[in-house]
């Protein structure tokens, strides 16, 4: 493959070992550099003249650097892997304990226990899992931080909820890492638990568990005559649903038009709103939620 064929795949950087395939040979790529057609990004990785400089590029640029015995993690795995985390501005890598990079702007960390499942690959860089990222981010995040990312993985479907439950039960106090919240997280998600499509619904199916109410079921379909809508909790059998967007807010005033719509709509054909919002306590919630069903 040309250089730059290969570098057109990869964030416009092209590595040592590519540009030697390629045809390419040391002094050449000096000279490239000095007339500005490459840019030396990090050892033994140019970037072409002309490609933007990005996030992604950067990330792969140490991923090259650094081999196939390392891998993103921490908030640098989480981001790749599409979580929206604190960044501090370094660049985490893990690999086995005998290997140590010492690079600028990259924070290393170091393991004796990195199984072959801890490592998958998004755009061909190759980073730590979404349950071996949970785990070794649980000790810098709070349990309401460390939840979101693991629900965050479980709505995207890159994470088994019992695939966590295992590993965390087998893993062993590390630096870091903190068997203790990741014990709380996972009892406010029993076996069965859907995080639904935000954090919102999320919160309703946990509060719904915790206070051992039955559990509705999650994006209901309902087909009235030519509509269909899709509800986010509903007990079909009692005709009772409950909406996420009752707990935050409406940008639009055509939010609100087609809201009302759906509601009356379901309303005049037997169903019974439950209204709730955000800032309703648990309990309020929960009590809420208990009543109606009792009365159904």
């Amino acid at each position: 493959m040309r250089p730059e064929q290969w570098a057109e795949r990869n964030d416009g950087l092209l590595s040592s070992q590519a540009a030697s395939k390629g045809g390419v040979s040391p002094d050449q790529i000096a000279r490239r550099r000095k007339s500005e057609r490459y840019r030396a990004v990090r050892r033994n990785v140019d970037a072409i003249a002309g490609a933007p400089q990005t996030w992604k590029q950067q990330v792969r640029a140490v991923a090259l650097t650094c081999g196939p015995r390392v891998a993103l993690a921490h908030a640098t795995a989480a981001r790749l892997l599409g979580a929206e985390v604190a960044d501090d501005g370094s660049i985490h890598v893990i690999g086995p304990i005998s290997r140590l990079v010492r690079l600028e702007g990259v924070t290393c960390h170091r393991s004796t226990t990195l199984e072959p499942e801890d490592v998958v690959h998004r755009d061909r860089i190759a980073c730590t899992s979404p349950v071996r990222t949970a785990i070794d981010m649980s000790g810098a995040l709070t349990i309401n931080e460390l939840g979101k990312l693991i629900d965050r993985f479980l709505r995207t479907r890159q994470m088994q909820l019992e695939d966590l439950r295992e590993r965390v039960d087998r893993s062993r106090p590390a630096p870091g890492r903190s068997i203790k919240k990741l014990r709380v997280v996972l009892a406010a998600r029993i076996p069965g638990y859907d995080p639904g499509e935000s954090e919102l619904e999320g919160r309703i199916a946990r509060i719904i568990d915790k206070a051992g109410l039955p559990r509705p079921a999650q994006q209901h379909r309902v087909q009235l005559d030519a509509d269909r809508y899709r509800i986010d909790f509903a007990w079909p059998e009692h005709k009772l649903y409950l909406e996420g967007n009752g707990f935050g807010f409406h940008r639009l005033s055509s939010d609100l038009d087609s809201d009302a719509v759906r509601q009356n709509t379901l309303v005049l054909d037997g169903w019974t709103p439950i209204e709730v919002t955000w800032r309703m306590p648990d309990a309020v919630i929960a009590d809420t939620i208990r009543r109606f069903l009792s009365r159904v």
